[in-house]
């Protein structure tokens, strides 16, 4: 299918700088409207598209609706990092004012494949979501006419549109982003409109609106569920499970404007084709109303349904058509374009406007929209039984139950149940542990999402993908997973899992020694980082150890902290005080220590092998050429997560600050052009005991001047497998998609010997890789800490091409420089802030790196040398 408009749009540069619109602008021919209901400009004392609508302006408003219009009713469904108020806006005709919860139980029926509900019956639930991105700002500002719209547009179809019908309005997907960028917009606006893209009010700086406050993009966290303003929209979601959502975007400004259905070969497989032919009747109603208008726009060219962590994808799993929109972009209040100038008010009416489709499409397709729905859960549920087998056994880890906590939160979150193991049981070689591992039965409602989210498939239709080509959950959080059949017995919990694990708090006696905990628990970083921020003395130890506790002799592995009552400098109640605390809140045991002398040959408590560490202080690079998103997420993980500090300088002013008071700086991935000083400074730095902790292109930078003993594999390795000899013009596309990796999950086998490897208890870890960057490291040895397998992919598109440079090459690089060390990755170890399983790399990076003794020339060997036999 492919929709085009033969109408021209034709723009008056001269016109669109002086035009005032008034509310006909954008309102369809002949409304009728109710005067008693306030028009956004009565209240925000400026008419729509004037200026960039601001978030908390955007909330009263809805507020005033709530208060004119007995169809109207607002609820705050949670608050964004920032503390805005993320708002749902709830539409029915004011008979139904009190009966809402009725019709969402009723529809709801829907997706219960027991039910008898007929579809002609059950209510129908119309989502519209803008402005995901904040930057991308027509959709926020339309969600204030389609709201008034609803409120007072009067006459038979409205009334028909409300009659069965809940329309919920989310205005604000992304109310962080949404203020950083009006304000951006707003501040350069001039009386006479300045369309000349070089204009400032057009070009924003590096930290644009488009992401949160953590410099996340939201419009992939609809499956991984990190951020505040997610979870409290896929909660609204999952409570209303809406026949229809729209994912209201904007795209370059050259464009004219994009609905669905997208590229055809793009979709995930596991949508059914019945959403697509019911996104291409939808289509037809965007369609007529932009005709109206004389809007250009375009369909099946652009963008992808294969990832189902997008607005407009994660619908199409659980049985609701998800709609992306995409205008091009005014960015401010006018720009020019191949077309002519681009307004703001003209790209607000076109979001309004096919927001007016979506409803009207929605409601005369009623029927059979319910009953799609109805057979997509019944269909899941014969899909179920008929897959071959019946659910998926979860091992967790004992002295780690976070990451496993972490993974059911969100499956919970998606109404995806699991339940714990409650005997102990064995199956294909595996063990299973009550209490630790759980299971996840096939046959459930969320089947095929649960297939969406565990998915590991490599081979695609189609191998172009716009966003990445696997997420595999289990994977992410270092979580071994399998499919089980019931040809055996074992138990299972009554009751599904709700997040209830019990935990005992660590009963900590009076010592004269001290305390011991393990790294291998996920926040056992933070702990450590709320206690050296205290200022306690804690001491490393990289060796495993037996230590005399109150309970007997205990095991500690490689990796152990220990708080002695030696060397603090605080009253020892306060320290006692401070670890009980701290240790409670991260869930972590922790252990006193009887006597300094250990039970067993090895390491005594005071051994001169067991270093102090001391209070990390962290430089994280920022600004011009560092990706926003890569930056945001290291800073996410260790403020979140570590809870650390983290000083963020920008790349054009680092070379005028004093780095000696910082002991370790983060590069993440970037195109890195410092001056030859610079360099110079940063290498007498690390000389001088500072950390250098590199990131793909930041690591790639360290190497190429030689601070890093590890080269990367020259793209010309990479080249060669490809040939495009004999190739049409039409092959293009593919040609080029074979050379990416797009965004995949490799296998690499990590040194569970090496100090960084601290706190991890199996050789196999699975790694995000959405680059071809690897490493050489080879120069010399023990600086290699984890390396690809030899066969790598275990999730996504990798071309045989591109496993076969990157199978056995170096993952993650670690060594001494001077009296310094420096660590390189050469993938994003803190994916989308949901990749537990690699995050806590980065925190090793900065507490165990100080026990890198590898080199890679012969003045350094010499002083590691020294040290060892020191140790």
């Amino acid at each position: 299918m492919a929709l085009v408009s033969i109408c021209l749009l034709t723009l008056s540069v001269s016109a669109q700088a002086q035009q005032t619109y008034d509310l006909d602008y954008y309102l369809p021919e002949g409304t009728v409207l109710d005067p008693s209901i306030p028009t956004p400009e009565e209240v925000l004392h400026y008419q729509v598209g004037e200026w960039h609508v601001r978030h908390d302006q955007l909330v009263h408003y809805m507020q005033v609706l709530s208060q004119h219009s007995d169809r109207i009713q607002v609820e705050t469904m949670g608050f964004s990092h920032e503390r805005r108020p993320l708002i749902l806006v709830k539409v029915a005709a004011a008979e139904n004012r009190d009966r809402i919860e009725d019709m969402r139980r009723e529809h709801m029926r829907l997706t219960d494949a027991q039910s008898d509900v007929r579809p002609e019956d059950a209510p129908l639930v119309v989502y519209l979501g803008y402005s995901v991105h904040g930057d991308e700002s027509s959709g926020a500002n339309a969600a204030l006419l389609t709201a008034y719209y609803l409120a007072a547009a009067q006459g038979p179809e409205i009334d028909a549109w409300l009659d069965n019908t809940v329309i919920l309005i989310e205005p604000a997907m992304n109310p962080d982003g949404l203020g950083r960028f009006a304000q951006w917009a707003n501040q350069f606006k001039s009386q006479n409109l300045v369309s000349d893209r070089q204009n400032i009010e057009l070009q924003q700086l590096w930290l644009r609106g488009r992401q949160n406050h953590y410099w996340f993009d939201l419009n992939r966290d609809w499956l991984l569920l990190q951020h505040p303003e997610s979870r409290a929209r896929i909660a609204a979601y999952q409570r209303w499970m809406p026949n229809v959502l729209t994912d209201h975007h904007e795209m370059g400004t050259d464009s004219t404007y994009f609905f669905q259905p997208g590229i055809p070969s793009r979709k995930n497989p596991m949508t059914p084709d019945e959403n697509v032919e019911l996104t291409e009747l939808l289509a037809e109603y965007h369609a007529d109303i932009l005709d109206d208008v004389h809007s250009l726009y375009y369909t099946e060219e652009s963008f992808d349904d294969f990832y189902y962590g997008k607005g407009s994808s994660y619908p199409d799993i659980q049985g609701t058509i998800g709609i992306l929109f995409e205008q091009g972009s005014s960015r401010g209040h006018l720009q020019e374009s191949i077309n002519g100038e681009i307004s703001f008010p003209f790209t607000i009416r076109n979001q309004f406007l096919t927001s007016l489709s979506t409803v009207r499409g929605s409601v005369e397709n009623r029927d059979r929209l319910n009953g799609f729905m109805q057979r997509f859960y019944r269909d899941s549920m014969d899909m179920a039984r008929s897959a071959g087998f019946d659910g998926y056994m979860l091992q967790g880890d004992a002295a780690d139950p976070a990451r496993m906590q972490e993974l059911l939160s969100i499956l919970r979150q998606h109404n995806i149940e699991a339940y714990a193991v409650s005997e102990d049981f064995s199956a294909n070689g595996e063990d299973y542990v009550a209490g630790r591992d759980f299971y996840i039965p096939a046959r459930q409602r969320q089947f095929r999402l649960l297939e969406g989210a565990f998915s590991t498939r490599q081979d695609f239709p189609d191998n172009t993908f716009y966003d990445v080509s696997a997420w595999t959950l289990p994977k992410a959080f270092n979580i071994p997973f399998s499919q089980v059949s019931h040809n055996r017995r074992f138990r299972i919990a009554e009751q599904a899992y709700q997040g209830d694990s019990p935990w005992q708090p660590s009963e900590l006696q009076n010592t004269n020694v001290g305390y011991a905990f393990s790294w291998e628990h996920y926040f056992a970083p933070r702990l450590l980082n709320q206690l050296l921020q205290q200022g306690v003395h804690a001491r490393l130890a990289a060796e495993a150890m037996t230590i005399s506790t109150p309970q007997g002799e205990q095991h500690f592995p490689a990796g152990t902290v220990l708080i002695t009552r030696a060397y603090q400098q605080h009253d020892w109640s306060q320290v006692q005080q401070w670890v009980a605390n701290y240790s409670n809140q991260s869930q972590i045991p922790v252990h006193t220590i009887s006597r300094g002398l250990t039970p067993s040959t090895g390491m005594d408590i005071g051994s001169r092998s067991i270093d102090p560490v001391n209070k990390p202080e962290v430089l994280l690079v920022v600004g011009d050429g560092v990706p926003v998103q890569e930056a945001g997420e290291a800073w996410y993980y260790l403020d979140r997560h570590v809870n650390l500090p983290v000083t963020k300088v920008e790349t054009q002013r680092l070379d005028r600050i004093d780095l000696s008071r910082y002991t370790h700086i983060i590069m993440v991935n970037g195109r890195y052009s410092f001056s030859d000083a610079l360099a110079s400074r940063l290498q007498q730095w690390v000389r001088a005991g500072g950390t250098l902790i590199g990131q793909k292109g930041g690591a790639r930078w360290m190497s190429n001047n030689g601070l890093l003993g590890a080269h990367f594999v020259e793209q010309a390795e990479f080249d060669a497998q490809f040939n495009a000899r004999g190739l049409s013009y039409a092959d293009r596309n593919d040609y080029f998609a074979q050379q990416r990796v797009a965004g995949a999950i490799f296998a690499t086998e990590l040194d569970l010997s090496h100090p960084l490897a601290a706190g991890f208890t199996r050789t196999s870890l699975p790694v995000f890789k959405d680059s071809t960057m690897a490493m050489r490291a080879d120069s010399a040895p023990f600086i290699d800490v984890a390396r690809y397998t030899d066969a790598p992919v275990l999730a996504g598109y990798v071309s045989e091409g591109n496993r076969e440079v990157i199978k056995e090459r170096a993952a993650i690089v670690a060594h001494r420089l001077g009296s310094g060390r420096v660590v390189g990755f050469a993938d994003n170890v803190n994916f989308r802030g949901y990749f537990w399983g690699t995050s806590k790399l980065m925190a090793n990076a900065i507490f165990w790196s100080q026990y890198a003794m590898g080199t890679v020339n012969s003045e350094d060997e010499a002083a590691a040398a020294e040290e060892a036999h020191a140790h």
